[in-house]
């Protein structure tokens, strides 16, 4: 059975199974999270969010960790699988990005745990944290994604207007990101909105093409 696993078979699903493990609390969050009222600290209410669920939390952030990482292995490994001929410097770039932006992200993730296990005074200040390595290593993040997938709408990979129109909506979330961090009100919900919103969409289109990556790279049995 293992000797008839291939590269290509571990490639796919890497990228279906991390899209999976990611889109669940992507889902959890979107139907179990409260939304902040204006007028109340921002962080502190998040903050309070993640200990009261618990261990629906740890698992958010156990999921996102595992998710990412198999994602980050699947793009990695998808360059192995683009002809020499296709291969693009651009594309080389946008994966490094997006490779260092998922060690930061992993790093963000895991202080749910220490906002759950710790002081519940100093949770507040885990989630400001958490939210910087977002803002930083997001802005990498986006940038990473959106070359990857110009790269690979030039040598037709996927369907090229999908590839665009992921390749234009990372470049929304970047400008939306730095747009937030010198707008951002802690204790204005709606000075987040614009960013979740896109985020949320933007997030949505990478996890369905990281399943069509996945299924296209599978060999045909």
């Amino acid at each position: 059975m293992l000797n008839k696993f291939s590269q290509k078979d571990l490639n796919g699903l890497s990228l279906i199974f991390g899209s999976i493990f990611s889109f669940i609390p992507f889902l959890i969050q979107l139907v179990k999270n409260d939304i902040p009222k204006e007028g109340e600290h921002i962080f502190t209410f998040l903050a309070n969010q993640i200990i009261l669920n618990g261990n629906i939390s740890i698992l958010n952030a156990v999921f996102s960790i595992i998710g990412s990482t198999l994602i980050a292995y699947g793009v990695y490994a998808l360059l192995n699988n683009i002809k020499k001929n296709d291969y693009d410097i651009l594309m080389n770039f946008g994966l490094f990005l997006f490779l260092l932006s998922t060690i930061g992200f992993i790093i963000s993730w895991s202080q749910d745990f220490i906002i759950i296990w710790g002081e519940a005074n100093s949770a507040p200040s885990h989630v400001m944290i958490e939210f910087s390595l977002i803002f930083g290593f997001g802005i990498m993040h986006w940038l990473g994604i959106s070359t990857y997938a110009f790269s690979l709408s030039r040598i037709k990979f996927l369907n090229i207007i999908f590839l665009n129109a992921l390749t234009i909506i990372s470049l929304i979330n970047i400008l939306l990101i730095i747009y937030t961090l010198f707008t951002l009100d802690p204790y204005s919900a709606s000075s987040i909105n614009l960013l979740y919103t896109g985020l949320m969409i933007g997030n949505f289109i990478f996890y369905i093409f990281c399943i069509l990556a996945g299924v296209k790279i599978l060999p045909t049995k």
